[in-house]
């Protein structure tokens, strides 16, 4: 892939006290994670200076943009976006014209979502949100998808916090935040109810940069000797005050995922209509409770809740998210082709392989002969489309789709070199783009995996597949994808 922190990947994120600074907070941590790779560049409108200064400690260069409609900046992409390699989108605003635009202008473009509300034409879609699959979204065939806590996007003061997190609770102090704007001023409205008042010690209260609300706040808290206010801290700051808390009552937003990191009991509260997953999800998943659950949850409760956090947020959110570009940026040069005459031999050294062997349906080895036969019965089938992945111009792997009507069932398999890179669903991404580009009508794509084929599964499950159990093959999964119908 040559030197990587040659790529610039440029983040495109806003931030006010009207929408929050949560985009920029999370464009910033995923910046930080894989800044050593890959240099990094922010584009926003945001003029906070607080979150400019600490932005410039994560990015290589901050790029100021006018307030123009978004459609027409989206125009102007080519322009205001040149000499980049990736673009990340972080934002409700870049839409579906937005990314059509984009992808008119041969742009390639990542998205960190939370509200998979539009169609998306990303090459890959970051969502930390629990509880979804790539079901949930209108994407392209080929789009993969990095659901869940696991790839949280966490700055390094976290991360470092979630590999020595809290694992019991010693203190009835409480976190109160709201995110860095909290325009309903939602924090002393918690303060004022005694009901909550009463369930705590001692009370320490976080404010941010483009809250508005701080003249209110002092003078009520002036008059209580259990509250403590602290406004802008930087995420080292914040984490120090988290860990005097046990407890926290806060939005469901990337600073619950911060503060599940440190770990404690956590009551939510909505405050915005993109919050309704995490809210969904982690009160489902018993992660987290409803503020008026405050004062009824037992302690098997608050056990069980500690431990699924250190599961969800074990530190290495990081590595993950990593992988991701690195993957990406490494599938880019993979040239995807036909099979031809030539690949004969090197397609029968792949299919005999002892592993290929183990998990295939007939396991017995197959004879040069035999491959023979079949290898030119597929290149002549005009319902076979056979390709070959090239990788440094040499055959790293093989996908084939068998069409039947409307129907289409994929096989694949990688050269011994490429296996365990975490390469399976970009080759399965590439070929299905290739396919149906090829194809130019509907179908309903289908791959069959054995149970024990674990890291297969992971592949296919990244990808808009449905998953039932296979009545096709004993001890195995169907994986479905409806293309166009």
């Amino acid at each position: 892939m040559g030197n990587a922190r040659s790529k610039r990947i440029l983040f495109r994120a806003d931030g006010n006290e009207k929408i929050g600074l949560g985009h920029i907070v999370r464009s910033s941590a995923l910046a930080y994670v894989i800044n050593k790779n890959y240099n990094c560049r922010l584009a926003t409108r945001c003029k906070v200076p607080e979150v400019l200064k600490e932005a410039s400690g994560v990015f290589d260069h901050i790029v100021e943009l006018p307030e123009i409609d978004f459609l027409s900046e989206a125009a102007k992409a080519s322009e205001i976006f040149s000499n980049i390699d990736l673009i990340v989108l972080d934002g409700y605003a870049f839409d579906t014209a937005y990314q059509q635009e984009l992808l008119r202008q041969k742009l390639n473009f990542f998205s960190i979502d939370d509200i998979h509300a539009s169609d998306f034409y990303s090459r890959v879609v970051i969502n930390h949100s629990g509880g979804l699959s790539p079901l949930d979204y209108h994407a392209q065939p080929g789009t993969q998808f990095f659901l869940g806590p696991r790839y949280s996007l966490l700055r390094k003061p976290f991360l470092d916090a979630a590999r020595a997190r809290r694992r019991t609770i010693d203190n009835k102090n409480c976190f109160v935040c709201f995110g860095g704007a909290d325009p309903s001023n939602k924090t002393l409205e918690i303060l004022k109810n005694n009901d909550i008042l009463d369930q705590f010690d001692h009370f320490h209260v976080v404010t941010g940069s483009a809250y508005q609300h701080d003249k209110e706040l002092m003078e009520f808290s002036s008059s209580k000797k259990n509250i403590s206010t602290y406004s802008s801290l930087s995420a080292e700051e914040l984490v120090s005050v988290m860990q005097k808390t046990c407890f926290a009552v806060c939005s469901p937003s990337t600073l619950v995922y911060e503060y599940m990191s440190v770990g404690g009991v956590v009551f939510l509260e909505q405050i915005a209509d993109n919050q309704k997953d995490v809210i969904r999800y982690m009160v489902e998943e018993g992660l987290a409770f409803l503020v008026k659950d405050i004062g009824r949850v037992d302690k098997n409760q608050i056990r069980l809740s500690l431990e699924k956090q250190s599961w969800c947020f074990d530190g290495r959110s990081d590595e993950r998210l990593v992988k991701v570009f690195d993957q990406y940026f490494y599938s880019r040069e993979i040239r995807v082709r036909r099979a031809v005459e030539s690949d004969m031999q090197v397609c029968f050294e792949w299919a005999n392989d002892a592993s290929v062997r183990e998990q295939s349906y007939n396991q017995k080895p197959i004879s040069l002969h035999e491959h023979s036969d079949w290898f030119h019965q597929k290149l002549n089938d005009p319902d076979c489309f056979f390709y070959i992945m090239e990788i440094d111009q040499k055959p790293g792997a093989q996908i084939r789709f068998q069409v039947n009507g409307i129907d289409a069932v994929l096989g694949y398999l990688l050269d011994r070199k490429m296996r365990n890179k975490g390469l399976g669903t970009s080759i399965l991404s590439l070929g299905i783009e290739k396919f149906i580009q090829d194809l130019q009508r509907p179908v309903n794509i289908t791959g069959y995996v054995k149970d024990s084929n674990i890291r297969s599964q992971h592949s296919f499950e990244k990808l808009a597949f449905v998953k039932t159990i296979s009545t096709e093959y004993p001890d195995s999964l169907k994986y479905t994808m409806h293309y166009g119908n």
